[in-house]
């Protein structure tokens, strides 16, 4: 108990009347609306009735009033009417989101969504951190909350549990702080209705007078002890309940019989104004709240679900980069050159994927018809966003200046990363029927086209594959849709692409010309175009001038940095575990047998090498008990294959080493992990989180006595590293959110693929969170040297990663677009829209503003701990400039110097928003 508590008496009880309401969970969507439906009639007939109901919290989410409309539209004017009068209270957010398993810039979106839906209806959302159910908070949500004008939160998971004051300081990664209303570890949001309503629910509800006050007197004393002040916050709500409409009548009761307490109906937003003329000192709680819970009925923070139903997360990742990475930028960049920025769309977009993030969806813990409706959310979302993208690059690209490709068939090269790219990437070409002839030709096995850069330049490439015949669509604007045939290469050279740029590179084709009728020989009799090389240094043994690669027997790698000469083995390894446990928990059985590929054999193939690119296959046949054995102590005797199938691709001159993985799995009840030795002599580690690199040790607390098992994994958002003095080891992945470095002597990371459970919250489980089928995973891995790449360098190289790069082939001759929009033909064949110096400043938004159509929104954020600077320069001059919250709300004056550059400088960990207009 601190200073702050003791002695305080309560005086006063703010009793918030809610209900918790996940969208979805135990019951799909459309169940749980129909009961949403059913409660809001009966609250806004109670509402309507009874003045002495005064307030009602929709769980600070709009998207509940949405959902109501769709069905009750005839109650919207009188629905307003309360929350434009305040006694109903909706938002901040859009939908109550996870925090760790999407981006920040997700978690902008949501409450930007939820703030503008609010005034559109003509009423200011709830100024409060409503994050009551989420599984932990991450870092940074102290200055996001900061960023909308709201200077508290309610919390409930993640912190100690065991008698935590009732308020607390809540400090973020940069500093900014609220107030924490830090709700109890046994009712959290429920503390009133479990107190006071539950217990009668036997009887129909139906309160007894004595045995309600003496219910309130226990009540008040458990509060007492977690008190700061002499009032306190008593939430009267539990997940998906309706009202009680004799409230009123009880607080009358509790006021006539509890002495000297007050029992008020009332709001979040009055009791943190009583409270704030109160506080004294708090205890402060800095940084990621994610302790295993100590005591409390649901106080976990029920880790696990960062890898349950993985293939959500890889789908949700895949458009969040999609829309930010992809579609907002590069129609900001479009709208600069004439095309209307396609807003709507987008916000359709984001619409479909936000629907998606509340915590019991993305988090993969309910029934399996919700995940399964989830999946046409994000196809959804997917096809609005590319829609948009191509676009956006068919009118960039159909724009560049047709002397600068000389008539030739060109490929342009999109980069959406704030870093250049050089080094060697893969691009499709479409090129005329029969282009394959020499290629698929066992006596010549070559080309005949050579590839030019923008300069004219020809620029070596390896052939990886061919596809001949396919058709290629397009449709002229106000004309039927067009198809041709087209072969396909895929080629590797080495590019280099502006940062938020483009660049185009052009085919010269070289055919030579058959013999005509009644001719012997060729009448044009070219040369074919052939790069020789190869990567391989010995059977087992491949390098690329920065990397050296040995296969071991059991298709682990020995990895060698051949500029530091750091070395590690055993990379790749394969770890299967039995789990018992459900979308929430990774649970061992007693008898846990493990099944690793660090012992036996692997088959190893070369798919395909050259002087550029070359690619490995790894195929592993892991034999593993088929499933849990019926008393659910022990896996099955039964073994069946886990067939793992391995792709690593190794670039000419890259220390990334990209892989794919592809699992056909029939293996019930069990989890697969990827182990990484890194061999690098280090206690601490990192991870990204939502605008964070999150510093962690791998010596944790001891939480053996806790009632929630420590799992030992952390949250991972696409980045890992370790970093001595004098080496570095770093993951880039892509949509696997579970990571740990063990205190082991190698310091392995140990990232999770995937869980395969069997039961399913309130139901008898099924095999939909099993994940049977092929499961497919992208991620890379790199040596790296600490003294030599900054913070900054690691998260915009795991950025491109991420990314890639997108290409659009151009056949010579005029281009048909498919839309009204056109303006000269003048683009220069090389362009970056935007350049961006310091190193550690990273950019997470490049868009139209909200609210205003003729302004760009650019967001950054510090990755490292100290300040830094640097500048934006857009390629267009810069009329006015202004420097915004997170709400898009100005709150101060950029300078412009030389017309375009701004210069920028964040505090460690610093969100900054850029508000511009162009002339």
């Amino acid at each position: 108990m601190t200073l702050q508590q003791q002695n305080k008496q309560l005086n006063k009880i703010f009793v918030v009347s809610h209900t918790h309401w996940d969208r979805e969970w135990y019951q799909d969507f459309q169940s749980f609306r129909t009961r949403l439906v059913y409660m809001m009639d009966e609250l806004l007939d109670r509402l309507r009735e009874d003045s002495s109901y005064r307030h009602f919290m929709l769980d600070g989410q709009t998207i509940v009033i949405e959902d109501y409309l769709k069905i009750r539209p005839e109650r919207e004017n009188e629905l307003l009417k309360y929350l434009q009068e305040g006694r109903l209270a909706a938002g901040p957010w859009y939908v109550m989101p996870d925090e760790f398993l999407v981006s920040g810039e997700s978690l902008v979106r949501n409450l930007l969504t939820g703030f503008r839906q609010s005034r559109k209806m003509g009423f200011e959302p709830m100024k409060s951190g409503y994050v009551t159910d989420i599984f932990g908070h991450n870092s940074q949500m102290p200055q996001i909350f900061q960023g909308f004008g709201i200077d508290n939160a309610v919390l409930f998971r993640g912190f100690y549990g065991n008698g935590d004051p009732a308020e607390i300081w809540w400090e973020g990664a940069d500093g900014s702080r609220v107030l924490g209303l830090k709700l109890d570890e046994d009712r959290s949001y429920s503390d009133f209705y479990f107190f006071l309503r539950w217990p009668f629910a036997d009887r129909a509800f139906q309160y007894e007078e004595e045995e309600l006050i003496r219910r309130a007197e226990a009540m008040l004393d458990y509060k007492n002890k977690r008190a700061t002040t002499n009032i306190a916050l008593s939430l009267d709500g539990c997940d998906h309940i309706e009202i009680e409409p004799n409230l009123g009548g009880m607080l009358e009761r509790l006021n006539d019989r509890t002495s000297g307490v007050e029992w008020e109906h009332s709001t979040i937003e009055a009791y943190l104004s009583a409270l704030r003329t109160r506080i004294g000192e708090l205890e402060v709680f800095k940084g990621e709240q994610r302790v295993p819970g100590y005591n409390g009925v649901n106080n976990m923070v029920l880790a696990n679900v960062l890898s349950s139903r993985v293939h959500l997360k890889q789908q949700n990742q895949n458009c969040e980069n999609l829309l930010t990475g992809w579609a907002e930028p590069w129609n900001s960049f479009a709208s600069r050159e004439g095309r209307p920025y396609p807003k709507a769309f987008l916000d359709q977009a984001w619409k479909h994927l936000l629907e998606n993030h509340p915590h019991d969806s993305i988090c993969g813990c309910s029934i399996t018809l919700v995940h399964e409706d989830m999946l046409y959310r994000f196809a959804q979302s997917r096809s609005l966003g590319e829609g948009m993208l191509t676009e956006a690059f068919a009118y960039v690209s159909g724009h560049i200046a047709d002397k600068a490709l000389e008539g030739r068939h060109a490929v342009v090269l999109f980069n959406s990363s704030q870093r250049p790219v050089h080094g060697v990437v893969q691009v499709e070409l479409e090129l005329p029927p029969n282009s394959a002839v020499p290629a698929v030709s066992p006596q010549i096995g070559g080309s005949n086209f050579r590839l030019l850069d923008s300069e004219g330049r020809e620029v070596p490439f390896q052939v990886i594959s061919v596809k001949k015949k396919s058709v290629r669509r397009w449709r002229p604007y106000r004309d039927i849709p067009h198809g041709e045939q087209v072969d396909r290469f895929t080629v590797a050279f080495k590019c280099d692409i502006p940062a938020f740029g483009y660049t185009t590179y052009t085919v010269d084709m070289n055919a030579s010309e058959p013999p005509g009728n009644g001719e012997y020989g060729f009448r044009r009799n070219t040369e074919p175009v052939r790069y020789i090389g190869s990567q391989q240094v010995s059977p087992n043994v491949w390098e690329n001038g920065k990397i050296r690669l040995e296969f071991a027997a059991n298709g682990t790698l020995l990895l060698r940095d051949l500029e530091t000469g750091y070395e590690t083995e055993g990379l790749l390894t394969f770890e299967d575990q039995a789990d018992i446990g459900d979308g929430w928990q990774y649970i061992a059985p007693v008898g846990n047998e493990t099944v690793s590929t660090a012992v036996g054999r692997a088959s190893v193939s070369v798919m395909h090498d050259g002087p550029l690119e070359t690619c490995l296959r790894i195929a592993l046949q892991m034999e593993v008990p088929e499933e849990i054995a019926p008393e659910r102590t022990n896996r099955s005797d039964k073994r069946i294959s886990l067939p793992v199938t391995t792709f690593i691709t190794l670039r000419k001159d890259d220390p990334i080493i990209r892989c794919r993985t592809i699992v056909d799995n029939g293996v019930r009840d069990h989890r697969l992990k990827l182990l990484f030795p890194t061999r690098v002599a280090s206690n601490r580690y990192y991870t990204g989180t939502p605008f964070d690199v999150v510093e962690r040790s791998v010596q944790q607390p001891d939480y053996s006595r806790h009632m929630e098992k420590d799992s030992g994994i952390v949250p991972s958002n696409g980045l890992l590293a370790i970093r001595s003095e004098q080496h570095g080891f770093a993951i880039y992945s892509k949509g696997l959110y579970e990571a740990q470095l063990r205190d082991d002597r190698t310091r392995t990371a140990a990232i999770t693929l995937y869980r395969s459970t069997r039961d399913e919250v309130l139901s008898d489980g099924g095999d939909g969170g099993q994940l049977l089928g092929r499961l497919e995973f992208e991620y890379a891995f790199r040596p790296f040297d600490p003294a030599g790449i900054s913070w900054g360098d690691l998260v915009t190289d795991q950025q491109q990663f991420a990314l890639g790069i997108r290409t659009v082939n151009r056949k010579p001759g005029p281009v048909a677009f498919e839309t009204l929009h056109r303006r000269e033909s003048n683009l220069p064949s090389r362009h970056s829209y935007l350049n961006l110096t310091g190193s550690d400043l990273i950019v997470s938004a490049c868009k139209q503003a909200e609210d205003d159509a003729n302004a760009w929104i650019i967001r950054l954020w510090n990755c490292s701990n100290i300040e830094t600077s640097g500048s934006i320069q857009p390629v267009d001059p810069v009329i006015k400039a202004e420097w915004t919250n997170l709400d898009e709300q100005t709150i101060g004056t950029a300078q412009v110097e030389q017309g375009n550059i701004l210069s920028v400088t964040a505090k460690p960990k610093e969100i900054v928003t850029l508000k511009l207009w162009f002339s």
